[in-house]
């Protein structure tokens, strides 16, 4: 019983020091219970973006992320990204070919409702999550004697 009310200041204290103004950037953090059927997990949105003068976030420049644990497409990112009223969307799941052949059908809506809001749907993509492994093995450092020599204005350590 004493460790319900800790998780939930625990959340609480966690989205006041993740939802923080650093300076000129506003970032916000919410964490909704959600019930999908029998299943419980959580919704976790942030905003991310330019603070207008009245202290909100831009609409026109900004990024929002969704982040979703599914009971079987598992773990799943939308990353929505606002540049001058132009959306980019990428759903970032394993089973990414699932779900594009799922939503290819809104499509049209979500950009019909876009459009009516001002915002142009510029695109939107399917990706696979990379584990760590794979990218530290696509990313190899290269041994300062195999660059050859360096010059410019930073630093190599």
């Amino acid at each position: 019983m004493k460790e319900m009310p800790e998780q939930i200041l625990n959340r609480i204290t966690a989205q006041q020091i993740l939802s923080q103004e650093n300076g000129p950037i506003q970032n916000l953090l919410l964490t909704l219970p959600l019930n999908l059927g029998s299943i419980q997990t959580d919704l976790t949105l942030q905003w991310s973006g330019w603070k207008t003068k009245d202290g909100k976030i831009d609409p026109d420049y900004c990024r929002v992320l969704f982040y979703l644990e599914l009971e079987r497409l598992k773990e799943t990112v939308i990353d929505m990204q606002v540049q001058n009223r132009n959306i980019k969307v990428t759903v970032i799941n394993g089973h990414g070919a699932v779900i594009e052949e799922a939503t290819g059908q809104y499509l049209d809506i979500l950009r019909e409702n876009l459009g009516k809001m001002d915002y142009r749907l510029s695109g939107v993509s399917f990706v696979k999550p990379v584990n760590e492994k794979e990218r530290d093995l696509r990313v190899k450092p290269i041994p300062y004697t195999e660059a050859g020599s360096y010059s410019g204005v930073d630093i190599r350590i």
